[in-house]
């Protein structure tokens, strides 16, 4: 609400919403929705005792229980109800009332596997620094900065 002066509170003069505006708005949602993982089926696999998901894009994706949070204490019993809802969005687990998101358990089990651990300690690794480090680069900035990719890297490059 806006006040000028002494005069009363009047709301603030708005755009009318436009029919582009709306178009525009519900396209955007639709580019962010295609951007998240969905499931297709989700499903409980004795065999392995892992929570299974199958994505629209063909991925199939596996953890045990434990390693989510929501359903580490969850039974047998109870995950065989586990479905994936009608949009693919959610994880349904009735019997606990639990809705989970695909993309936020996916993006999960991807940070948790052995080669995003690595990937993430290598860059680390990078980060770190030490007085060997600091004089290799002191004696490259003295001979001009990095040394010049060999042919074969340079091709690559371009």
């Amino acid at each position: 609400m806006v006040k000028h002066n002494d005069e009363e509170w009047t709301l603030p003069r708005r755009k009318p919403i436009t029919k582009d505006a709306l178009d525009r708005a519900i396209r955007a949602e639709e580019d962010a929705a295609a951007q998240e993982h969905q499931a297709q089926k989700a499903w409980f696999d004795h065999g392995h005792g892992a929570v299974m998901l199958k994505l629209t894009d063909g991925r199939v994706f596996g953890a045990e229980p434990k390693f989510i949070p929501s359903l580490k204490d969850a039974s047998a019993q109870q995950l065989e109800t586990l479905r994936a809802s009608d949009d693919g969005v959610y994880l349904l687990l009735e019997d606990l009332d639990l809705h989970i998101t695909v993309d936020g358990l996916v993006t999960r089990i991807m940070e948790e596997s052995p080669l995003a651990i690595k990937r993430s300690g290598a860059r680390l690794a990078g980060l770190t620094t030490s007085a060997a480090k600091a004089a290799s680069s002191a004696r490259n900035g003295r001979l001009g900065g990095r040394p010049v990719a060999s042919g074969k890297a340079r091709r690559a490059a371009t």
